[in-house]
């Protein structure tokens, strides 16, 4: 290590708080090259220097978050995948980890995707590669789709379903399928975020099966991919989805229901809109009058 480095790491170790201050304050114009260093110290003995170290660390990040790319930022990410090493001490994984999910590219998908397949740690690899952008995470999420065991397939599917995914839509209906029903509820849940047809018609999970937070997951999966469906003009498929909710007992599905007919401009949405008018459920009646003006047949 360079002089400047040297002295970081020193001052990191003090026995005096005021000066370990001082070299965490100073971190973030640090080399790169102090990255295994403060790995090292993050699972030191003393609690002062565990600190310093881990606030040197985020100095250090933070100062290279700011910056769309460079000769700099590449190291900083470098060392921090060096700190996900198998040989490194989990919470030094774990903290690089987190730190890549805020910094990382394309660079660090192949590694942190790898983590994927370690219990211990695969919750923070699939945080880290959700939060990281682009079409790598996309792929390396939608492969670790088939390679993870079953009880984390859901994360994985939850984790392209915050994404958005379009490709993966296909994959998020074929989970609909699944045996097991935590999956199959992922997919649902995932498909109605991406909000984007699949090209097929999977079969859900049986509704009557479910258990009562199951159904309000099941139907408001349906309201919100029906809202993807609007957005994409599949109105007739949407009006399908909404009939289904208006169906049900629940007050604010229904007029969760009503909200989203009064977006598609149908004849059919006023149709199923206008028995609503006068709901023995009074929030039913007072939606359905509300957004009545906007989509009832014009004379």
């Amino acid at each position: 290590m360079n002089p400047q480095s040297e002295k970081l790491i020193a001052g990191l170790k003090s026995d005096s708080a005021d000066t370990r201050y001082a070299a965490w304050v100073s971190a973030a114009a640090a080399d790169p090259e102090v990255a295994p260093e403060l790995g090292k110290l993050l699972v030191a003995p003393q609690p002062g220097v565990r600190k310093a170290a881990d606030e040197a660390l985020k100095k250090l990040v933070h100062s290279e978050g700011r910056q769309s790319g460079g000769a700099r930022r590449a190291a900083v990410v470098k060392g921090l995948l060096g700190l996900t090493a198998q040989d490194r001490p989990k919470w030094v994984r774990t903290v690089a980890l987190r730190h890549l999910s805020t910094i990382g590219g394309d660079e660090a998908v192949a590694p942190v995707a790898k983590i994927l397949l370690e219990p211990e740690l695969q919750e923070e690899a699939v945080f880290c590669l959700e939060r990281i952008p682009g079409a790598a995470s996309d792929k390396a999420l939608m492969a670790a789709a088939g390679e993870v065991k079953d009880n984390f397939k859901p994360r994985i599917l939850a984790a392209l379903g915050h994404r958005r995914t379009a490709a993966a839509a296909p994959m998020c209906a074929a989970a609909m399928t699944s045996s097991n029903l935590e999956i199959a509820m992922a997919g649902m849940k995932a498909l109605a975020r991406i909000g984007r047809n699949p090209g097929s018609h999977p079969k859900p999970p049986e509704f009557d099966s479910l258990s009562r937070f199951q159904q309000h997951e099941f139907t408001d999966s349906a309201l919100r991919y029906a809202e993807g469906m609007v957005e994409q003009g599949a109105v007739d498929e949407a009006i399908g989805l909404y009939k289904g909710a208006l169906e049900r007992s629940d007050e604010h599905l229904q007029c969760a229901a009503i909200i989203g007919l009064a977006k598609t401009n149908s004849p059919r949405a006023a149709a199923l809109i206008e028995p609503l008018l006068n709901s023995g459920q009074r929030n039913v009646r007072i939606t359905a009058n509300k957004v009545w003006p906007a989509v009832k047949p014009k004379a």
